[in-house]
């Protein structure tokens, strides 16, 4: 390849200036100021003539998912991502009443108890299983565990994965 030719230095110099703005963003901070012209500037480093100020970028930095325990109790209601149904009703009492209805129309009803740690909720049930219709009704006589992941909360939507299965809810009761 001939340095000296004229599109080799357009390609040399389009890359340069494609990668500079990943290199910006790759070194974390920005900054703005105002030159005397009244230009404004960007860069990664500040100029020591000028006061700059440091830009915020959003979603650069994702919070941590705050759950908050007193908001969980109420009727929450809302769809699986296999095309079902769920209903939760969460009571202060740490009791917890579930349906869930699938595409395949079967519905498994869970009562028990619930406890939440971080972002973790623990459902200690008995449940029972209605098969399609026509098909045979059938009872656990062991209490099983369930532990749901919550991936989003405020105090009317709630967000939550179990294996493959991933719930959004809203909250039905004021």
């Amino acid at each position: 390849m001939n340095k000296n030719n004229p599109s080799w230095r357009r390609l040399a110099l389009w890359l340069l200036l494609t990668a500079l703005p990943m290199a910006v963003f790759a070194a974390g901070k920005i900054y703005t100021w105002t030159d005397k012209s009244g230009v404004i500037h960007y860069g990664d480093r500040p100029p020591m003539a000028a006061q700059a100020d440091e830009v915020a970028i959003q979603g650069k930095k994702k919070l941590p998912l705050v759950v908050v325990q007193e908001l969980l109790p109420g009727l929450w209601f809302g769809s699986a991502n296999d095309g079902g149904e769920v209903k939760f009703t969460l009571f202060e009492n740490g009791s917890i009443t579930y349906i869930q209805t699938r595409a395949d129309q079967s519905v498994y009803n869970y009562q028990g108890i619930w406890t939440l740690e971080n972002t973790s909720l623990t459902v200690i049930t008995e449940f029972s299983q209605t098969a399609p219709p026509g098909g045979d009704f059938k009872r656990s006589v062991q209490p099983i565990a369930l532990t749901y992941t919550i991936v989003g909360f405020s105090e009317n939507a709630l967000e939550v994965i179990i294996g493959p299965e991933r719930f959004s809810l809203v909250r039905l009761d004021p």
